[in-house]
C-alpha cells in the first residue's frame, strides 16, 4: 500500500488533528493584506517576507532563522553548481516527492460552513499538515481572501514544535468567519481565495537541519460557494443593479443588499447529503462534535456503523479497511470534465433531458488551477499519510471518479435561471477498498477527505466562462473555542481489540471455559472499574467475534499465567485503572483473580485465528449499577477490560506540558518556543 503524504491542505472543510507537541496559536486582526512571497527570492528572504506579518522574526525565531538562511545559504551555492536545489520553493505546487525528503504540496479541499449553540452561520478554513518524513519544526499560516489578498477569515497562524520526527502526527489550523460579519466581503470580492503559507524544517540525509516552504492561493467558485450560504446572483446584467425577485419569499427573507447584484433568497439554492458513511449509532445529540463513525477491523458487532470486511478464510493480515461512499452536492454551472488523479479527464456531454455521455481523455496535464485530482483518502494520525481509495486493490487507480455521474439542470427563481449540474456517487462496500486494516492506528479519528476536481462553464451574460475548481465533501472536527451544534460529516473510528481464541474465562461459579464457548446471558466473574479488587457476579449481555490484522501481544507472568490480546486491549494494572497491553511492561503489577502478579515477559506474536470479546453488566439481582459503568473480567487469570471499557480505553491522545515539551526538543529549538509562548 502506497501512503499518499497530504503534506500541506489548504481546506475549506478540512479537520483538526493531534499535534507531536503543544501548539502555539495567534490570530492577528491587524493584517490588512497577506503578503504573498515573492518566488523568485530565497527561502529565507520569502520566509522573512510571511513570518514578519505576523511578529515573528530573527529576533525571536533566532533557531528558525539560522535554518532559513542556512538553506538559503546551501540552494543558492547549489544553484551556482548546477544541482537542483532539494529545498525551497523551487516548484511550489510539487506532488511528485521526486526530490524532497519531506514530500510537501498543496491541495484545496471546498466549502465548509457550520453553526454555532446561538445559531450563528460560520465559514470554515482549515490547512493540514501530514508528514510521512520527520519534521522538527512547523509552520502555517492561513485566510479566505479576495483578489487582493485581503483577509475575508481572520488571519491565523500556528507553530508546531516537534522531536526529530520519533511521533509522525498531523498538524492543523483553522480560520473562521462569521457570515454575518464576512457575508459584504464575500460578495465584493471579484474572486475567493484559500491562502495558506508552510514552513517546516527537517534533518536531512548529511544530517543538517534544512527548511522548506510552501505557499499556496487556490481560487474557489464564487458563485457556488454564496449558493451555499443562501446567495444568489440575482441581476442578469450584473452591473450591480438591485433587482427585486417578484414572488420569492419576504423582503427580510430576500435582504436586498444595497449596489450588489448578489441578494438572499429564503432557502439554500445548492443541495447536497451524504448517505455513506454516516454515524448510525451511538450518537451524541447533546455535542455532535464528538459524534464518530465506527470502523470495526477485526469484528462484526452492534455498535460497528461499519462491520469488519472479509472473506472466509482470509489470512489476518490481508484484512481490509471497507468503507462505502454514497451521495451528492450540487454545484453551480455545467460540468464539463472531471479530473482523475493522473490528470486524465472524464470529458462530460449532456443531451437535451441533462443526460451526460463520458470520454476519457487519457492526455493527463494538470491544470494550474488545480492541485490533486478527483479522490478519497481516509487520513490517519500514527503514520502521517493518507490511504486513497483502491490503492492498486481493484486494479484502478481511478476508482472514485469511475463511480461519479453527473446531472445536468437548471433552475428559475424569480428572473434568472441557474445552470446547475449534480455530482452523486455510490461506491458499494465490495469496492470501497482503503488497504489492509493493519495501516490504520488506534486514534480518536480518521478523517475522509473526498476531493472533486472539475472544469465547469458558468453563464456570464451572453457569454460562457469556463473555470477549474475543487470542491470537498468530508469530515471535520470544529475549532476547540467554539460551541457547535451542527457538524455535518464525522470523522471514521478505526476500531480494534479483542482476546485470543481459547483464552479461560472464570466464570462467577469459578470453573473456567474458552471465551468462543460463552454465550449471551451466561454469568462470568468480574468487576467494575469503580471497584476493581471486588469480585462480583457479571452477566454477558452481548458477544463480539472478529479478526484481528495487527500482531498480538503476550503478556507472561512471574507464576506463569499467560494471555494473548490484542495491543490496545485493556488490562487492569496495580493502581485499578487500565493500560493498553502494548505500553505493560516487564516490572509492571497487573491484577489477577489471586491478587498482584509481576510480569516477566512481553511478547509481540502474529496471530491468524478468531478474536473475541465480551460485554458485560452486572445482574439482574445487583441494583449498585452507575451510569457509564464499564466491567473488567479475569482471562487466563488476568483481569482485562471487557467490551465497554474497551471503548472507552480505545484512543489514545497525549496532552504534553510547556516543560515536557522543553525537555523533548531539541535544545537549540528552546527560545524559539518559548518567545512563541507569548502571545
Amino acid at each position: 500500500m502506497k501512503l499518499v503524504s497530504l503534506a500541506v491542505i489548504a481546506a475549506l472543510g478540512g479537520a483538526s488533528f493531534v499535534v507531536d507537541a503543544a501548539p502555539v496559536s495567534v490570530e492577528n486582526h491587524n493584517i490588512q493584506t497577506l503578503v504573498q512571497p515573492d518566488v523568485s527570492l530565497g527561502v529565507y528572504d520569502q520566509a522573512s517576507q510571511r513570518l514578519a506579518q505576523h511578529g515573528i522574526n530573527a529576533k525571536n525565531r533566532p533557531h528558525l532563522f539560522k535554518i532559513l538562511q542556512a538553506t538559503q545559504l546551501k540552494n543558492a551555492q547549489q544553484n551556482e553548481m548546477g544541482i537542483a536545489a532539494v529545498s525551497g520553493l523551487a516548484n511550489p505546487v510539487n506532488t511528485e516527492c521526486t526530490t524532497e525528503k519531506v514530500c510537501s504540496f498543496f491541495t484545496d479541499m471546498g466549502f465548509r460552513t457550520a453553526v454555532d449553540s446561538n445559531n450563528n452561520d460560520y465559514v470554515i478554513i482549515s490547512a493540514i499538515n501530514s508528514e510521512t518524513a520527520p519534521t522538527t519544526y512547523t509552520f502555517l499560516d492561513l485566510s479566505l481572501v479576495n483578489e487582493h489578498g485581503e483577509p475575508i477569515t481572520i488571519p491565523r497562524f500556528i507553530e508546531y514544535f516537534d522531536d526529530k520526527g520519533e511521533t509522525k502526527k498531523r498538524m492543523d489550523i483553522t480560520s473562521v468567519g462569521r457570515v454575518n460579519d464576512i457575508i459584504a466581503k464575500l460578495i465584493a470580492a471579484e474572486k475567493i481565495y484559500a491562502n495558506a503559507y508552510a514552513i517546516v524544517t527537517y534533518i536531512n540525509a548529511s544530517g543538517v537541519e534544512v527548511a522548506e516552504t510552501k505557499q499556496m492561493s487556490a481560487e474557489y467558485s464564487k458563485d457556488t460557494l454564496l449558493a451555499d450560504l443562501g446567495y444568489v446572483r440575482t441581476s442578469v446584467s450584473g452591473q450591480g443593479d438591485e433587482m427585486s425577485i417578484g414572488g420569492y419569499g419576504s423582503d427580510a427573507e430576500m435582504n436586498i443588499l444595497p449596489a450588489s447584484d448578489y441578494s438572499k433568497i429564503g432557502a439554500k439554492l445548492l443541495e447536497k447529503d451524504v448517505t455513506a458513511p454516516v454515524d448510525l449509532k451511538e450518537i451524541n445529540e447533546t455535542d455532535p462534535t464528538k459524534n464518530r463513525i465506527k470502523v470495526c477491523l477485526n469484528r462484526r458487532y452492534n455498535d460497528c456503523d461499519i462491520d469488519a470486511y472479509y472473506d472466509p478464510g482470509t489470512p489476518n493480515d490481508q484484512i481490509k479497511a471497507v468503507v462505502p461512499f454514497t451521495g451528492f452536492r450540487d454545484v453551480m454551472g455545467r460540468v464539463t470534465k472531471i479530473y482523475r488523479p493522473d490528470w486524465s479527464t472524464k470529458n462530460v456531454t449532456f443531451d437535451g433531458n441533462g443526460n451526460p455521455s463520458y470520454t476519457i481523455d487519457p492526455k493527463g496535464e494538470r491544470p494550474v488551477e488545480l492541485y490533486h485530482g478527483t479522490e478519497i483518502f481516509i487520513q490517519t494520525k500514527e503514520l502521517g499519510g493518507a490511504t486513497a481509495l483502491g490503492g492498486g486493490y481493484q486494479g484502478s487507480s481511478h476508482l472514485f471518479s469511475d463511480h461519479i455521474n453527473l446531472k445536468y439542470f437548471t433552475k428559475k427563481i424569480g428572473p434568472r435561471t441557474f445552470d446547475m449540474t449534480r455530482i452523486s456517487w455510490n461506491i458499494p462496500r465490495s469496492k470501497g477498498i482503503f488497504g489492509d486494516a493493519r495501516l490504520y492506528g488506534r486514534y480518536e479519528d480518521a478523517h475522509w477527505i473526498m476531493n472533486l476536481s472539475i472544469e465547469t462553464e458558468e453563464t456570464r451574460g451572453n457569454s460562457k466562462l469556463k473555470r477549474r475548481y475543487s470542491y470537498v465533501v468530508g469530515s471535520a472536527d470544529m475549532p476547540d473555542d467554539q460551541s457547535w451544534k451542527d457538524i455535518e460529516h464525522p470523522p471514521l473510528q478505526m476500531v480494534f481489540s479483542c482476546l485470543a481464541k481459547g483464552s479461560m474465562i472464570k466464570l462467577a461459579n469459578g470453573k473456567e471455559l474458552p471465551i468462543e464457548q460463552l454465550r449471551v446471558g451466561d454469568t462470568v466473574l468480574g468487576a467494575s472499574q469503580y471497584a476493581p479488587n471486588v469480585h462480583l457476579p457479571l452477566e454477558i449481555k452481548d458477544v463480539s467475534i472478529g479478526s484481528e490484522s495487527q500482531p498480538m501481544i503476550k503478556l507472561i507472568t512471574e507464576s506463569g499465567k499467560e494471555l494473548l490480546l490484542t495491543e490496545s486491549h485493556p488490562v487492569v494494572t496495580q493502581s485499578g485503572v487500565s493500560s493498553w497491553a502494548n505500553k505493560v511492561q516487564v516490572g509492571d503489577r497487573i491484577r489477577t483473580a489471586s491478587g498482584l502478579e509481576l510480569i516477566t515477559n512481553v511478547e509481540e506474536q502474529k496471530y491468524n485465528d478468531h478474536v473475541y470479546n465480551l460485554k458485560l453488566a452486572r445482574t439482574a439481582d445487583d441494583p449498585n449499577h452507575n451510569p457509564g459503568e464499564t466491567f473488567s473480567m479475569f482471562a487466563n487469570g488476568l483481569q482485562v477490560g471487557d467490551l465497554a471499557m474497551q471503548t472507552d480505553n480505545e484512543f489514545e491522545e497525549v496532552v504534553e506540558t510547556e516543560q515536557e515539551i522543553l525537555k523533548r526538543i531539541p535544545e537549540a529549538w528552546h527560545k524559539d518556543y518559548l518567545n512563541s509562548l507569548n502571545k
